[in-house]
């Protein structure tokens, strides 16, 4: 390494000419004089930003406005489409709920037995010349299930002027006597309406003797059974039914003066038991003879007169 000693006054920068290392690199007038400052020269002070030096993003510029501007626009052309259709819809809907072109003309009324079809019209409200689209449905189905006599009913619509409706009335099977009056009830022991002369169907007086309550439930799936198992009679030739505990379903032939009685504990294969000994005493021309058939606990047992 080559070494240099320079004065005080060389120190001081006031010597041009100085002995410089071979290995450091060559130094050009502009680079030297920006890298090496005067001795006892102030310092520059650091630069500060400014809209010229493009550090500062203008607030308010043209683009800005621009792209607020299509915002609004875009905003006012969504409601504007809105509106529009908001308008057309209503005037469509105004024009089909007031046009005679969905009159309604025609009613089908299905599926009565007890009502008359002026009843349904009263209780529904429906009536010819409404209009079709207007009509609610399901209004008129809550109203008409209202009617004691009615167990379902389905409101069809059909376009451009009919409706169908589906009734689905509830079966009497049974007098029943209820605070002083005589009423209809189904097979599942729900009262229907009070009998009167212009409805009169004469059936089987139903009877709920001590401990019979807890056997009602079970009415339904009973005479269901009691028609399917093929004894020789109908409803019609049965005068009363009776529920109680001890009898458990008994009832009572008016034809042949007989009384049959089926056990509640495991009616059904009780049941079938009196089935076949019915069957088996009109072979032998029997029936006639006997005045109680009770079957129950597996067995069976006759009372001649």
């Amino acid at each position: 390494m080559v070494m240099s000693i320079f004065s005080s006054r060389e120190k001081r920068g006031k010597v041009r000419n100085r002995y410089i290392s071979s290995d450091s690199p060559p130094l050009s007038g502009k680079s030297s004089r920006s890298r090496l400052a005067p001795a006892g020269a102030a310092p520059q002070a650091a630069a500060i930003p400014t809209q010229d030096s493009g550090l500062f993003r203008p607030v308010g510029g043209r683009a800005d406005i621009r792209r607020l501007g299509a915002w609004f626009c875009t905003l006012g052309c969504a409601a504007l489409l809105c509106g529009s259709l908001g308008f057309g819809l209503h005037r469509a809907y105004r024009f089909c709920t007031t046009s005679d072109f969905f009159r309604v003309s025609r009613i089908d009324i299905q599926g009565l037995n007890q009502l008359k079809p002026e009843e349904i019209l009263n209780i529904s409200g429906l009536k010819e010349g409404d209009n079709c689209l207007s009509v609610r449905i399901a209004e008129m189905e809550a109203k008409l299930l209202q009617n004691p006599w009615i167990e379902a009913v389905s409101i069809r619509r059909e376009l451009p002027d009919a409706f169908v409706i589906n009734v689905t009335e509830r079966v009497p099977q049974f007098w029943v006597l209820r605070n002083g009056t005589l009423h209809y009830l189904d097979q599942n022991g729900l009262l229907i309406a009070p009998v009167r002369s212009e409805n009169f169907r004469s059936l089987p007086t139903l009877d709920i003797g001590p401990g019979g309550e807890d056997a009602v439930p079970h009415l339904g799936a009973f005479m269901t059974q009691l028609k399917a198992k093929g004894l020789p009679f109908d409803l019609a030739q049965i005068s009363w039914l009776r529920i109680s505990a001890g009898k458990g379903f008994e009832l009572y032939w008016e034809n042949k003066h007989l009384s049959l009685s089926i056990g509640i504990e495991n009616w059904q294969e009780n049941l079938k038991r009196l089935a076949m000994v019915i069957a088996d005493m009109e072979k032998r021309k029997e029936i006639n003879k006997t005045r109680e058939i009770y079957a129950a606990d597996g067995q069976v047992w006759l009372h001649k007169a």
